[in-house]
C-alpha cells in the first residue's frame, strides 16, 4: 500500500508492507490512515511531533505507521533537496550493504523496478 504526503506541491511517498505476522491488512491500514490528520502541523520538519502523534493514534498498525514515517522522510529530503545520508552526515562509502524489496508484479515491471534500484544504489 502506498502513502503520499504533500506539502508545497512536493509529494513524499511511503509504503506499507503487511506480512501476515503483523496481523494487518489493506483494510486495517486504510482505516488507520483515515484517522491521520496532519493539518494540525504547520511544517513537515516537525518530524518528531508528527511521528509521536501518528504513533499515539492507535496501538499496533505498524505497517501503516511506517508508511507515514517513510513518506515524511521522503518529503523532507525532497524539500531539502538532499538525500538522507547527507542530512545525517553519513559517509556513503562506509555504509553497510542493505537489501530492498521488489513487489510481485508483471516481469517487465519487476525488471524496471530492479534496474531503477540498482541505478539508485550507484548514484
Amino acid at each position: 500500500m502506498l502513502t503520499e504526503l504533500e506539502f508545497d506541491d512536493i509529494i513524499g511517498y511511503g509504503e506499507a508492507s503487511m506480512p501476515p505476522y503483523l496481523g494487518e491488512s489493506y483494510e486495517s491500514a486504510t482505516s488507520f490512515l483515515s484517522k491521520v490528520d496532519l493539518t494540525r502541523f504547520d511544517s513537515p520538519f516537525l518530524m518528531e511531533d508528527i511521528l509521536t502523534y501518528v504513533d499515539q493514534l492507535a496501538p499496533g498498525n505498524y505497517a501503516a505507521k511506517a508508511s507515514v514515517d517513510i513518506a515524511l522522510h521522503d518529503l523532507v529530503g525532497k524539500l531539502l533537496k538532499q538525500p538522507w545520508y547527507k542530512i545525517w552526515g553519513l559517509n556513503p562509502e562506509r555504509t553497510p550493504n542493505t537489501s530492498f524489496t521488489i513487489g510481485i508484479d508483471k516481469p517487465e515491471v519487476v525488471r524496471n523496478k530492479s534496474q531503477g534500484s540498482v541505478a539508485l544504489q550507484n548514484s
